[in-house]
């Protein structure tokens, strides 16, 4: 796993046998822990879709839409790479 922080950021890590049997004990850890699976692989689902349904303009629409602030946070070669173009097109279709 890579992660790459633009600005300052605060990072937690929790062994995965922990969180486990932190879930097994307590209700509502699992419950909290259950959202996030289900955000993840709901976000997950949407940006695969997107990908393989639609072109370059659309999936910058999309990004512009379902992340409204990141284009101003985030490199384009970032955006470029998480929507499956280059950067070259990424220019291109910014430049429209």
């Amino acid at each position: 796993m890579s992660i790459q922080a633009t600005k300052e950021a605060s990072l937690y890590w929790i062994d995965t046998d922990r969180l486990t049997n932190l879930m097994i004990e307590s209700e509502p850890i699992r419950n909290w822990a259950n959202g996030i699976l289900r955000d993840a692989l709901s976000e997950k689902a949407e940006r695969e879709w997107c990908l393989a349904a639609l072109g370059g303009a659309e999936r910058l629409n999309w990004f512009r839409q379902a992340f409204p602030s990141y284009e101003d946070i985030f490199t384009h070669s970032l955006i470029a790479s998480f929507l499956g173009i280059t950067p070259v097109t990424m220019s291109r279709l910014r430049a429209r």
